[in-house]
């Protein structure tokens, strides 16, 4: 690209590569993204486990690498990019190249990778800012706050009997109900979790919350949506079994909570900027990804 050298022109001149360890071809297409970007002068930081498996040394720990460089290039599944959206500051940009079969949240495909890499570096890829979670835990160790950018699930880890969890808003108590779990997700989680268990699709750029019961013993008990600067109070009053239920968040970090805790869960102050091709559309992914529409 005429005038890259050695970062001139550049709007991302440090950036981050993360990489499916699991997948070949996400450490493969990293490879040649590494090398793409060192030819244009950018400085590159690999994630420590995607270092190790590209055989480098060093490399900095996923919950820091969008500290690291402005931009972060995540190449596998949505999973991938949560784990490193979870964590990032606001400033830092990431964009998601689907390795994997959905890829809702990725921006480019493997092929579109390498090709479209000088509109990147200069910055034309709209951004995004996408909500995040906040949550606490009042009882026990769990130090917080804890942050996701899909969803927040109360659940059984094995699912035997149902539970019974309160809700309060605003400080104000709405329901108490029986049922597998709950779910409290942001509109970009709105497409995860929150769908196949039933609640409405939000477009990303609403100011809201959703909570959805799973399976509830009730046909009373329906998702409910709420502004986005709502507290929204759960409470475990019975797991129905010794064990408790757990926590999970984004679907990966899992916390055991105690009968009788308090989860608080409210939209967190510090967004996180996803890179968006010009052309992408909200409605075409709905339709190309899951089918919406047709």
């Amino acid at each position: 690209m005429k005038g890259s050298r050695g970062g001139r022109g550049l709007r991302f001149t440090r950036v981050g590569l993360v990489a499916k360890v699991m997948a070949p071809e996400a450490l493969a297409l990293t490879a040649s993204l590494e090398k793409a970007l060192r030819r244009r002068g950018v400085e590159v930081f690999l994630e420590q486990e995607t270092a190790v498996a590209l055989g480098r040394e060093g490399g900095v720990r996923r919950d820091r690498i969008a500290r690291a460089g402005s931009l972060v290039m995540v190449l596998g599944g949505d999973g991938t990019l949560l784990s490193v959206a979870r964590e990032a500051p606001s400033s830092a940009r990431i964009l998601g190249v689907n390795i994997g079969a959905l890829g809702f949240l990725a921006g480019l495909s493997r092929e579109e990778a390498i090709r479209r890499l000088p509109e990147v570096l200069a910055g034309r890829f709209r951004e995004e800012r996408r909500r995040r979670l906040e949550v606490r835990v009042f009882e026990g160790t769990l130090a917080g706050p804890l942050r996701a950018l899909n969803d927040a699930v109360l659940s059984k880890e094995a699912i035997a009997r149902i539970s019974t969890f309160s809700i309060a808003i605003g400080g104000r108590p709405i329901s108490q109900f029986r049922a597998d779990g709950v779910i409290v997700s942001t509109p970009t989680g709105s497409t995860a979790y929150n769908l196949s268990a039933g609640g409405p699709i939000l477009h990303p750029a609403l100011r809201a919350l959703v909570i959805t019961p799973i399976c509830p013993h009730t046909l009373s008990q329906r998702p409910l949506v709420v502004p986005a600067g709502t507290t929204i109070d759960l409470r475990v009053i019975d797991s129905g079994s010794p064990g408790g239920v757990h926590l999970t968040l984004d679907g990966q970090a899992g916390y055991s909570i105690p009968t009788g805790s308090c989860i608080q869960v409210r939209e967190s102050p510090s967004p996180v900027t996803l890179l968006r091709p010009p052309e992408s559309d909200h409605f075409h992914n709905l339709s190309e990804k899951l089918n919406w529409g047709v």
